[in-house]
């Protein structure tokens, strides 16, 4: 079962994309390649901390809970959870809300759908035997427009789109797309289909760009990337249009698919170790990793309207489902004062770091640095559904 991206196999990641076992003969190269090997045995969800008996190898032992009283039992009421979810599900898109479950497509060739910023419109992919393809519907599914024209008779002139996100504005698209490079590079298209054209192309096989967020006021990119060329993916921050580029991740084993919140403040992406794949959440500028889920098999986290829940994919046996999260206290970035020393910034996989002051400077404030406790729960919200968990969840009011 392929779950995220770990190396540069452009066959096996194009297999992985459209769900289909046959080999396809897209030419040599290589691309954002996502790992076809087994997943490890998910461990039982424990309200965000898993028990000493199911906690992996060389796994952190989570710090104690500072809480003097015992924590307060949380769930999930997934009868009231606000708008509506969409998803792929057996190969279909498809709509969740209040409970009820409404298929858009029946073409089972329809991918990696998104709302539009008003909730009035989905982007999605297409997929075809050599190439694959962006358009727009309206939210009920009619009014199906196609954006791009990338299905050539010539093979090696064949494009693979994929990834529609929308502008903060509703006002355009982008994508990541080969149209010009081996790897998936970013690239823009009019909700008309004119004005297609690069967006940023960094340096090619490296091993390409997925999952572009646009930060609300259009001045930030937020990406995974293999930039530098070690082989594991990262999540980035890019200040339009022309950089610099600033890592937000440190994870041995790579990071991907980013998601901003609706205030902006934080970002939700999925931490590989040894295997196991879950949900964190950071603030926006890498700083106060916290982990979410403990599965072992999540992808494609998106947040609430409200910002109070994660919607993403996750598999407790051999079939990706919906499930929900509740989203642990945001912590807010320490500024030190003057005096004030800060520990070094470990991996990710790691606690976050603490601020020491030195015993004759001025303490932070007590509110830069104090976590509140805030217990984690997550809910199954579909039985059996068959989520495509590469096309990952998108969630509108």
């Amino acid at each position: 079962m392929a779950i995220a991206p770990t190396h540069f196999d452009r066959r096996a990641f194009l297999r992985s994309m459209i769900g289909r076992g046959a080999a396809m003969s897209v030419g040599a190269g290589t691309l954002i390649g996502c790992d076809p090997g087994p997943i490890a045995a998910p461990t039982p969800e424990t309200g965000g901390t898993a028990p000493a008996s199911t906690r992996r190898p060389n796994e952190p032992t989570p710090a104690p809970s500072p809480s003097p009283s015992p924590r307060p039992a949380v769930s999930i009421n997934v009868a009231t959870l606000p708008g509506k979810l969409l998803f792929v599900s057996d190969a279909n898109l498809t709509i969740w809300e209040k409970g009820a479950i409404r298929k858009l497509t029946g073409d089972r060739v329809s991918r990696q759908p998104t709302w539009s910023p008003d909730g009035t419109r989905i982007a999605h992919v297409k997929l075809d035997v050599n190439s694959s393809e962006l358009w727009v519907t309206a939210a009920d599914g009619s009014a199906a427009k196609q954006l791009t024209r990338y299905e050539s008779r010539n093979l090696n002139e064949n494009v693979w789109a994929f990834r529609p996100t929308w502008w903060p504005d509703g006002s355009k698209l982008l994508y990541v797309a080969d149209a010009t490079t081996n790897d998936l590079m970013i690239w823009e298209v009019g909700l008309d289909g004119r004005n297609l054209r690069p967006f940023l192309i960094a340096r090619d096989y490296d091993g390409g760009l997925d999952r572009p967020n646009v930060t609300a006021d259009g001045k930030t990119l937020i990406v995974m990337s293999y930039r530098g060329g070690v082989g594991k993916s990262q999540v980035w921050a890019v200040a339009l249009p022309n950089g610099p580029w600033k890592q937000l991740t440190e994870h041995a084993d790579g990071a991907y698919d980013p998601a901003i919140s609706p205030d902006g403040r934080r970002i939700a992406y999925v931490a590989r170790a040894q295997g196991s794949h879950d949900v964190w959440v950071m603030n926006v500028d890498g700083a106060g990793p916290q982990r979410v889920t403990h599965h072992g098999a999540a992808r494609g986290p998106c947040w609430s309207p409200d910002g109070q829940y994660l919607a993403y994919a996750a598999a407790e046996g051999n079939l990706f489902d919906l499930w929900v999260a509740t989203v642990p206290a945001y912590v807010p970035t320490a500024v030190p004062t003057a005096g004030a020393t800060v520990t070094a910034r470990p991996r990710q996989d790691q606690r976050t770091p603490t601020v020491t002051p030195e015993p004759t400077s001025t303490s932070f404030p007590a509110t830069a640095v104090a976590r509140e406790v805030r217990p984690i729960a997550t809910r199954q919200v579909t039985k059996a559904a068959q989520l495509d968990a590469l096309s990952g969840v998108s969630w509108t009011a």
